[in-house]
């Protein structure tokens, strides 16, 4: 339901009716709307969970925003449904350990925690706002604003972006501390 009608389109009732379950028995489970999508959203991560291995904290944050972008592209509406309610969201497993492991990249790559904290900002703002970039474009290419192999090209040029950003902040940091 959520790949093809996107995940906006998604409401309690249809979700019970699609099961063939009472939407009482889905409320048994979740509070609302939000926490059902917030635990799709989670889902969503779990098929797409990078492996967070690498030696280097740059690799690890590659992997992670290449995971993220593929993820959630299949899913319509559900990157931009993460960016407006990402101050607070719940505590959904896959999204915590994703952003465990971005926040020991920063600390790895010597960010203080506040400095991780506006990163995490930046990231997640810069990656998922991509893929909400990419979900808006239609098929007629030729009266678009950005052309799609334009967005997709900046997609990658955004986290080599992120990681220089990091090791100025980094290097700032170190000269300054």
């Amino acid at each position: 339901m959520a790949r093809s009608g996107g995940i906006d389109a998604l409401n309690i009732r249809p979700v019970a009716r699609q099961l063939g379950v009472s939407p009482r028995l889905i409320y048994h489970y979740v509070r609302n709307k939000d926490e059902m999508l917030a635990l799709l959203t989670d889902e969503i991560l779990a098929s797409r969970m990078p492996d967070l291995s690498a030696a280097s904290w740059q690799e690890r944050l590659r992997r992670i925003a290449d995971a993220v972008q593929l993820a959630y592209r299949e899913f319509p509406g559900s990157a931009a449904f993460i960016l407006s309610r990402s101050a607070n969201q719940l505590a959904l497993p896959r999204a915590t350990k994703i952003r465990t492991a971005i926040f020991d990249a920063f600390r790895e790559a010597g960010l203080s925690a506040r400095e991780g904290e506006e990163m995490l900002v930046i990231f997640s703002v810069v990656i998922l706002g991509n893929v909400v970039v990419a979900e808006s474009l239609d098929k007629n290419t030729e009266r678009l604003a950005m052309q799609r192999d334009v967005v997709e090209a900046a997609f990658g040029r955004s986290a080599d972006m992120l990681l220089d950003t990091i090791c100025s902040t980094a290097a700032k940091r170190q000269r300054s501390g």
